[in-house]
């Protein structure tokens, strides 16, 4: 099943309507109703919020792709010292040494979560380019960190 199908089912199943969802995540019906039908996608931490207010796991509206926060976390060494806050702060420093393109497929990766089908479709390059740039990127990630973390 599908985030948006996901999304428009937990709500069901919890006896809200779409107006009674946006009021609790502060946001208007219109855009749950875009969350839902699939014209819209929210970003990881919209989901998390979206399962809160549901009171389902964050787990159950993520696409069946787990691999997707494996694939970030091997770009931290191990021995980081840096918490949450400072490694989010590091990566976004990172992005912006990237070339548009490949900040966009990084971005729409990891923070939407988006497939590298899903990717390549948006942006019109094919899947296997995309999963290029992502290696490529997750290489270059690990490089910055290991540079300004030592």
């Amino acid at each position: 099943m599908d985030l948006s199908k996901k999304i428009a089912a937990l709500r069901a199943n919890a006896g809200l309507t779409q107006e009674e969802l946006a009021e609790r995540l502060f946001v208007s019906r219109t855009l749950v109703q875009k969350w839902e039908t699939g014209r819209r996608r929210p970003d990881r931490r919209c989901i998390e919020a979206i399962a809160e207010a549901l009171g389902a796991d964050a787990g159950e509206l993520y696409e069946e792709d787990p691999g997707v926060l494996t694939e970030l976390a091997a770009c931290i060494p191990e021995n980081c010292a840096l918490d949450d806050e400072g490694a989010a702060m590091l990566i976004e420093r990172f992005l912006l040494t990237l070339p548009q393109r490949e900040r966009d497929v990084f971005i729409k990766r990891y923070h939407f979560l988006r497939t590298a089908k899903e990717i390549g479709a948006e942006l019109g390059i094919r899947q296997g380019h995309v999963r290029t740039i992502l290696s490529r990127t997750r290489s270059l990630l690990k490089e910055y960190f290991k540079e300004n973390t030592q």
